[in-house]
């Protein structure tokens, strides 16, 4: 028999009864998110005091979630800060991951010549975030950053660089192509077997006719546009102010092409709490009425739920490995 159990650390409480939890994880946004759903009362262990839940709980509070089947597994899925209280019934808590504090830290320099490395570094400089050992080595002839917090930062490089950021499970900051945060482990998902549900659909890559424009923008705001893939494509536009050379463009535009274009699955999964998934491990997906369509695919993201209903995993596929 699978029990399930939770430990909520919220600030100097512990939480074992909930409504509801929600994590998001996930490659393509820089934050990672949870939603926990909780009685407006609660009563202290130690002295029996009733306590108004928004009254004690504060923006800033530490936050970490630990999710169990008893006996099976038990496992940290999430450490952050609450973000803010909603009001509501039950009472909703949203929390963010420790990008939480880059967004109160306000830069201001002017780079010469630099690196993107050099840049991360002034990012995180003065706070416990550290940075990722695979952050690739990129050059950049200048950068100016003007009164913006770290996470206005970081959504810079990712839209004039084509870059994916997020906080590695570890809670150091990555930021490098998507494609090389494959952590290199798998989870197995076997079709015909160990899933809730499936929502994975197989096309070729014909199927998918995708055209990418990149449009550069300079310190006049005049515009140079590129677009590369197939013609008759679906259009994706991404602007930058940093990247003009149109080797470099189309360098980024063929990594977002690849992503998007490929034979194999697109859809997600639903699993139990088991197997344990996060995103950017591999899926192996095993189907045995369909061998040719078996391989490994990139995971995305994953949505963990956990509460009366149960414990699930969602995980969404990406480009195949």
């Amino acid at each position: 028999m699978y029990i399930l159990s939770a430990k909520i650390e919220i600030g100097n409480y512990i939480f074992n009864s909930i409504n509801e939890v929600e994590i998001t994880k996930t490659v393509e946004e820089l934050v990672d998110t949870a939603i926990i759903k909780m009685p407006l009362r609660f009563k202290v262990r130690d002295n029996n005091e009733q306590k108004f839940t928004e009254e004690v709980i504060k923006v800033g509070d530490p936050v970490k979630i630990t999710l169990a089947y008893e006996g099976k597994y038990e496992g940290v899925e999430f450490e952050g800060y609450v973000a803010r209280v909603k009001t509501k019934i039950p009472l909703e808590i949203h929390c963010e991951d420790a990008m939480w504090i880059l967004r109160r830290k306000n830069i201001t320099k002017a780079f010469g010549k630099t690196t993107m490395k050099e840049i991360l570094e002034e990012v995180v400089k003065d706070t416990p975030i550290k940075l990722s050992k695979r952050i690739p080595s990129v050059a950049l002839e200048k950068y100016i950053i003007k009164d913006a917090n770290g996470t206005q930062v970081l959504q810079g490089l990712k839209e004039n660089l084509a870059m994916t950021v997020f906080l590695e499970d570890d809670g150091s900051l990555y930021c490098g192509l998507q494609q090389a945060t494959n952590i290199g482990q798998i989870v197995i998902y076997d079709l015909n077997y160990n899933l809730v549900e499936n929502n994975l659909e197989f096309k070729t890559s014909e199927d998918k006719r995708i055209k990418v424009k990149y449009t550069y923008i300079d310190n006049k705001n005049q515009r140079k546009s590129y677009e590369f893939g197939d013609k008759d494509g679906e259009l994706r536009t991404y602007h930058t102010s940093v990247v003009s050379d149109e080797k470099k463009l189309e360098e980024m535009a063929k990594a977002e092409i690849k992503k998007l274009k490929y034979d194999g699955f697109e859809g997600d999964v639903t699993s139990f709490l088991i197997p344990y998934v996060t995103r950017g491990m591999a899926a192996e997906i095993r189907d045995i009425e369909h061998k040719n369509r078996e391989g490994n695919y990139f995971i995305k993201s994953v949505i963990t739920t956990f509460g009366t209903n149960g414990a699930r995993r969602k995980a969404t596929l990406s480009n195949k490995l």
